[in-house]
């Protein structure tokens, strides 16, 4: 009979480190939903509205790609957010199979309320602390990302977020 492999040891400042980071999602996860529940957003819907508020016209898969949650999931958003006046869909004058989503009026409004909910939090988060350390943890998060997508699918070129961003 053969052993079951030994786990890998892991660095006690790695895990450490990973805790650290956990907590601070879950922490700022929970601070976000309750604030955007302020404003009657959802986190999910938070992100459909983020992105198109950002690129408008995206197509629903382009969408789904870009979001946190399940293909699915954004699919019954778009349609809970277009019930709520929020996002229409257009036809693509290019292919006219194609929707493109796009934000309301209505909808605009509420994604820039939730986008200053999310500028409230961020500045929370790292006001005081010195941009140089800000860095270092932007690219050690954006590496940690780097090495998870390409476990997760080896076949994939790059994260389609934006966390490369600086803006």
């Amino acid at each position: 009979m053969t052993k079951p492999p030994r786990p890998a040891r892991i660095n006690d400042d790695a895990v450490r480190s990973w805790l650290a980071v956990v907590r601070a999602y879950h922490q700022c996860s929970e601070l976000m939903a309750r604030r955007l529940s302020t404003v009657g957003v959802r986190t999910a819907e938070h992100e459909i509205l983020a992105n198109l508020r950002r690129e408008p016209g995206l197509s629903q898969q382009a969408l789904a790609r870009r979001c946190f949650t399940a293909k699915s999931h954004v699919s019954n958003l778009i349609g809970d957010m277009e019930s709520r006046g929020w996002v229409k869909r257009e036809s693509d004058p290019a292919d006219g199979r194609v929707k493109r989503l796009v934000l309301t009026p209505a909808g605009t409004h509420i994604a820039e309320r939730a986008a200053a909910v999310q500028a409230e939090v961020v500045a929370l988060m790292t006001d005081g602390v010195p941009r140089d350390e800000l860095e270092l943890v932007r690219a050690a998060m954006v590496e940690v990302s780097r090495r998870l997508e390409s476990a997760l699918d080896p076949t994939a070129s790059d994260v389609e977020w934006t966390v490369n961003s600086r803006s």
